[in-house]
């Protein structure tokens, strides 16, 4: 076979370079990427049940990626998808083992193809990657059924989809459901249906909603059920469940009694534990379990941050203010130390100096955020933050630094929905808090200055656009 053959044949391999990525994207990139190198530091600990393979792709495809604020590393990326391909050869399932390493070794193929300029320092390895995946790809479809191993790249596909944000959800559920259709009895995973019933869940959560009973609730519960009947020992699915049980007063004790089958073995584990309790607004029971997770080898940032909200909920509901106070920033602190730029740690930690009146701290905070995390959903939450903590520094009266943190948040905002709406910034409480608080305090504002009611003109102009 010429070069030239070579060439035609590999790019046609359905992988990663080829999936419809989202790159402009609006969501939390480096959220996301915090998020799976957190996960990926316990690779070796009991909660991998499953291959870590769809991770590790992932991760060496935003690595290569031309996503928005993110520095392209070939190196680092030809690094993740080696290990993605190592840890394939541990799959035992023939056709996912070779949809794995296909995966790998073209992408493999495609950074040495697209960064390398040298083709005689590089052959050799491309020989070497053109041989794996002629083994692994080109040979597996003349035989009998060349349909699984397709069907198995196309969950790796769906996988990365699920985390590109709202706009890619419909995409990803279809290509799991595709697998699941193909596949055949007995083949389909626990985690394709674990995680479609998390996709569903997600759905609802952007456009807002965050408690109590959501459209495609069932759609999500019946997900997690066919997860538990293929594999009963699963549960990460467990506790997905509980959580949208709770959401619905008449399905709490079920949910109860579920999470009470859940064992305390992983991080995981213990920080889904630790949200369904507060769901249920158990904080006590949420920091018992907590601080069975704080005793682990390799505790994760994300673990901190839970104990985090549930002293900040013990801020409100409880005498002692100051102590929990204390212990909130604590655990922010720890969360940080471990993931520095957790978005929502760094928001809360600026929410908690001014609560705290050191307003000077807080101002200082909310504008490194505001820098660092430019993306419109982020954006838009940092500044509707800040404008008030601006305001409370100024006795709770407005002044033309909140003014225009409120302006600029409701510009982004009305962005955001005519675009149609992403997680969090697009939601439902755009509607019913944001756009609501933010005309409030504006109207007040230019009530008092010159020109206020050209502005205010303007301002109800906006809004009407989009309805509001």
């Amino acid at each position: 076979m010429t070069s030239a053959e070579h060439d035609i044949w590999w790019k046609s391999v359905p992988c990663c370079f080829k999936w419809d990525l989202e790159t402009n994207v609006t969501w939390d990139i480096k959220g996301i990427l915090n998020n799976l190198d957190s996960k990926l530091e316990t690779l070796m600990e009991s909660e991998w049940t499953d291959s870590a393979c769809d991770l590790l792709l992932l991760r060496g495809y935003i690595e290569v990626s031309k996503f928005k604020g993110v520095q392209t590393d070939p190196q680092k990326g030809d690094e993740f998808f080696q290990k993605a391909e190592n840890e394939a050869m541990k799959i035992t399932n023939d056709p996912e083992r070779k949809a794995c390493i296909t995966v790998a070794a073209a992408n493999r193929l495609w950074i040495l193809e697209t960064t390398q300029a040298d083709e005689t320092a590089t052959s050799k390895r491309r020989k070497e990657l053109l041989r794996v995946l002629e083994q692994n790809w080109k040979d597996y479809l003349n035989e009998a059924h060349p349909n699984k191993i397709q069907t198995y790249i196309h969950t790796i596909a769906a996988f990365a989809l699920s985390k590109q944000g709202p706009n890619k959800f419909e995409e990803s559920k279809t290509r799991y459901k595709r697998a699941i259709e193909l596949v055949g009895t007995g083949l389909v995973k626990s985690s394709w249906y674990h995680t479609l019933g998390l996709i569903t869940s997600r759905q609802a959560r952007s456009l807002g909603v965050t408690d109590g009973p959501y459209q495609g609730a069932d759609e999500a519960i019946w997900y997690f059920e066919q997860a538990l009947e293929i594999d009963p020992a699963n549960d990460s699915a467990r506790c997905d469940l509980a959580n949208v049980l709770a959401r619905d007063l008449t399905q709490v004790d079920r949910a109860k009694d579920l999470i009470r089958e859940v064992k305390n073995t992983t991080c995981e584990i213990i920080i889904k534990k630790a949200r369904f309790y507060r769901r249920i607004k158990d904080n006590e029971s949420a920091l018992c379990v907590l601080r069975e997770g704080e005793k682990l080898q390799k505790p994760r940032s994300e673990l901190f941050y839970q104990f985090a909200l549930n002293y900040k909920d013990l801020t409100k509901n409880s005498r002692n203010v100051r102590e929990n106070t204390k212990l909130e920033m604590e655990y922010l602190d720890k969360c940080l130390q471990l993931e520095p730029k957790h978005f929502r740690a760094l928001l809360d930690k600026a929410f908690s100096f001014s609560r705290q009146h050191m307003y000077d701290r807080a101002g200082e905070l909310y504008r490194f955020v505001i820098e660092e995390f430019p993306s419109p959903n982020d954006r838009v939450s940092s500044l509707y933050m800040y404008a008030g903590s601006l305001s409370f520094a100024n006795n709770k009266r407005m002044n033309e630094d909140a003014a225009r943190a409120y302006e600029d948040a409701v510009d982004i905002a009305i962005s955001i929905i005519s675009d149609g709406g992403g997680a969090d910034g697009g939601g439902d409480w755009v509607w019913r808090g944001l756009l609501p608080k933010s005309k409030e305090q504006l109207t007040k504002y230019y009530q008092g200055i010159a020109n206020g009611s050209e502005k205010l003109q303007e301002l109800n102009e906006k809004l009407s656009r989009i309805g509001c």
